[in-house]
């Protein structure tokens, strides 16, 4: 499907893990539209949702309404776009950035339906070498409503899944068993 860019900070395995995810989850579906964005260091679960802030105060989790997760931009190392093409995926320019410099509340309003109906977004952590750890989120839109789910890994010699949400665990062993 994609390979990924190394980046001298990533870890192989890492990487390898992540592209067989992609691999998985374009094959389940065949989306139209692909983003890739890496961002800077580590994330956690709580990211997988949510929204942004109301009155800077009320935090907002929505997963009947997802939006776009309100990573600031200088968070975002690389955001790449793919568009299927003749049954293989294009680089593209993106018209219509994904992370803005913007208030919490406004990002309420950025559903992830907005920018495609048919994608799958897919945002990883940088430093997985250094860490050894790594974290990846999944949104699969489809016909305007969107799964998520997040996971992370941990590493060094022998990766190993340490948390899911929205997936489980015995689901990513069995795809990233097929590595």
């Amino acid at each position: 499907m994609i390979a990924l860019l190394p980046h001298p900070t990533d870890d192989a395995t890492f990487l390898s893990y992540l592209e067989t995810l992609i691999q998985n989850q374009g094959n389940d579906y065949r989306p139209n539209h692909l983003y890739l964005i890496r961002l800077d260091n580590w994330f956690d679960d709580k990211w997988l949702g949510f929204s942004g802030t109301r009155m800077h105060e009320i935090s907002i989790w929505q997963l009947d309404q997802v939006t776009v997760p309100p990573f600031h931009p200088n968070r975002v190392e690389s955001c790449l776009y793919y568009k299927l093409k003749e049954g293989s995926y294009t680089l593209k320019v993106m018209t219509k950035p994904l992370h803005i410099i913007q208030t919490s509340t406004d990002n309420l309003h950025r559903k992830i339906t907005d920018f495609m109906d048919d994608g799958l977004f897919v945002w990883y952590s940088s430093n997985s070498k250094m860490n050894s750890m790594g974290a990846v989120m999944m949104y699969q839109v489809k016909d305007n409503e969107c799964f998520p789910f997040y996971l992370s890994l941990s590493g060094g010699i022998n990766w190993k899944v340490q948390k899911t949400k929205g997936i489980t665990r015995s689901q990513v062993e069995e795809i990233l068993a097929a590595n």
